[in-house]
């Protein structure tokens, strides 16, 4: 069930200390702040006891500064006077308290700027400014790094980019259509100029020029992600930017948290909860809340706190469910790994030797089932996708039972050819982890409409002729995952994901108009001339050995073995090799004869290789006690 009163906000996490019916009292309640253009903009000020010049935190909200009263963020709840910095609380121009100063297309950082000015000149501020707040709350304190304000010492952004981009809202050409219809509810008003842009055009590159400014970056952040959050991808991108072409002075005290949050919103879970969709992380709680008090103590308060040998990126290994750090700008593995889509429903390292065929019916839409959703009409998170294996619009392709872990860091990719019998499809992926008790927990999902193939723009577009066979790329957010031993890898594959996206209706006329819905055939090909296949930046050269590889006529036992491997065949086999798990061989000769030694090997899983007379290989897993 959704939470009315929390799904009215994207920022859950500000009223995460929601625990009774008490409220705080402003000292400062519904003040008016001047702007340069002559408005005004509302605002509550909280100043601990005992203050008398204080640092500063600057939060800024379209979604009412009242309801702060009932809890200020980072767990102070309704405990004020148990920190040390003011809070300054301030609606949006144009949004509740700040209704009456609405005007076109508001310059929200010069409005910032103001804000600023006047926190100054107020007798109550020491010198220095920090900034907080997630998605849109986050989004406003870029703009404000933009003007570069004396006093503006830090920010915290929080589940938020800058940028204004096409990919943001049509994700693989495909509108997101449930956040967009969210934000249109929270009175952003949006889809005049987004439905107005369907194609990548000369609009949005403007667009993305303006709001994309890592350069302009002079103060030090901590930037705070989700995996299940809907930014992710761009975040990822705007934090190896700033960490690149920030002012040089600061360029080293930008910082990175990704956790395994949800962006919050839209149901219980928020940034720094435990629980996740169906998921529950405990050792993940509330760190968002513990780094940015680090962070702001240090820089506001020049705590010595040790804040400076903090790792550059903090992020949470999901699946091992462990943290990691970094001093990197960037996570992403450099190596890859490839498994191609098979007959049998199977991911394998060998090529496949098939087609895969399901029906797409838009009036019978495959569901959105969790996810980097935003919407109040959808779940957010992981959830388990068992329910879509019973549906015959969808096709699914798994790995063998893994025998030893296989981590991806980055942006995972599948290459797919695509036959249909209508001119347009899209293509919605789901990747997830198969848990040895038979659930299908989503880890990332991703799609394309296939007539954006080649690009976004309007020159790129071109339908299908049906029958024919192209090539089209699917790709999934960054993400960081482990498959555990004893689980599998597995991708769904549909026609559609609904409500999430938007319904292709499969006609080859114009998108986004009423029309028919028209049912089509859509094949997968997998096959040498046609090799789909995901690729997975990591590096796990073993993957190979999840597989069963009993492609020779030879035998080994006993398996597991402690001293020795005896070798059954009628097959004339020269020489053998054995490799450990990093791919490296660690024994190999003639085969002299039908036992192989082993008792210095140390425990763990081989590939022992076989090469005949012929020079062909073949081999066998094996373990050693």
């Amino acid at each position: 069930m959704k939470t009315g009163f929390l799904s009215a906000a994207l920022c859950v996490v500000t009223f995460q200390s929601f625990i009774s019916v008490a409220q705080l009292t402003p000292d400062y309640n519904d003040v008016m702040i001047p702007m340069s253009d002559m408005e005004e903009l509302e605002a509550d000020v909280y100043i601990p006891a005992g203050c008398t010049s204080c640092e500063v935190i600057l939060v800024q909200t379209p979604y009412n500064k009242d309801l702060f009263e009932w809890s200020l963020p980072l767990g102070i709840g309704l405990n004020v006077d148990a920190q040390q910095f003011i809070w300054v609380i301030v609606d949006w121009r144009g949004f509740h308290g700040s209704a009456a100063a609405a005007i076109p297309s508001p310059d929200r950082g010069q409005d910032a700027f103001d804000i600023c000015e006047w926190i100054v000149d107020q007798p109550w501020h020491a010198d220095r400014i920090g900034t907080w707040g997630p998605s849109a709350l986050g989004n406003i304190q870029y703009q404000l790094i933009g003007k570069h304000h004396p006093n503006h010492t830090c920010a915290v952004p929080i589940v938020a980019n800058p940028q204004f981009s096409y990919d943001s809202y049509f994700t693989g050409g495909v509108l997101e259509e449930a956040r967009l219809q969210q934000l249109d509810n929270l009175g952003y008003g949006l889809s005049p100029i987004v439905m107005a842009n369907v194609y990548y055009s000369t609009t949005w590159m403007a667009a993305e020029n303006q709001t994309y400014f890592p350069d302009d970056i002079e103060i030090p952040t901590l930037q705070i992600g989700g995996w299940y959050d809907h930014n992710i991808d761009e975040m990822m991108e705007f934090y190896k930017d700033s960490r690149n072409d920030a002012l040089a002075s600061v360029q080293d005290e930008q910082w990175l948290l990704v956790g395994p949050w949800v962006h919050g919103g839209t149901g219980i879970a928020f940034v720094g909860s435990a629980v996740q969709g169906e998921l529950t992380y405990p050792n993940a709680e509330l760190v968002n809340n513990e780094m940015a008090w680090d962070f702001f103590e240090y820089y506001l308060l020049d705590s010595i706190n040790d804040w400076q040998n903090t790792a550059k990126i903090t992020y949470y290994e999901l699946g091992e469910n462990v943290w990691q750090t970094s001093d990197a700008d960037d996570i992403a593995a450099t190596g890859s790994e490839i498994l191609y889509l098979n007959n049998l429903n199977r991911l394998t390292v060998e090529n496949g030797n098939g087609s895969s065929t399901f029906l797409s019916d838009p009036t019978d839409p495959t569901p959105t089932i969790g996810g980097a959703t935003l919407s109040d009409d959808l779940e957010q998170g992981p959830y388990d996708q068992s329910y879509l294996d019973g549906r015959d619009d969808i096709f699914t392709f798994s790995s063998d039972t893994l025998e030893t872990s296989v981590t991806v860091t980055g942006r995972i990719t599948l290459n797919l050819f695509v036959s249909a019998t209508t001119a347009d499809c899209d293509i919605a992926v789901r990747l997830v982890d198969v848990y040895p008790d038979g659930t299908n927990m989503l880890i990332t999902d991703g799609i394309k409409r296939m007539r954006f193939r080649d690009g976004y723009t309007l020159a790129d577009e071109e339908l299908m002729i049906p029958g024919e066979i192209y090539e089209v790329e699917v790709a999934l957010p960054f993400t960081n995952y482990t498959w555990l031993p004893d689980h599998q890898i597995k991708i769904y594959v549909s026609g559609n994901s609904s409500t999430r996206w938007n319904l292709n209706l499969q006609d080859g006329l114009a998108m986004y108009t009423s029309a028919l819905p028209v049912t089509s055939t859509i094949t997968l090909h997998h096959n040498e001339m046609y090799p789909s296949k995901i690729v997975l930046p990591g590096d796990n050269p073993f993957l190979a050995l999840n597989e069963n590889q009993e492609t020779s006529n030879f035998e080994i036992f006993p398996n597991p073995a402690n001293t020795s491997l005896t070798l059954l065949s009628a097959e004339n086999f020269k020489n053998y090799s054995i490799s450990d798990l990093q791919g490296r061989v660690v024994m190999s000769g003639k085969l002299n004869s039908n036992v192989l030694t082993i008792e210095n090997l140390e425990t763990g899983i081989y590939l022992l290789s076989l090469t005949d007379e012929n020079g062909l290989i073949t081999c066998k897993k094996f373990i050693k006690e």
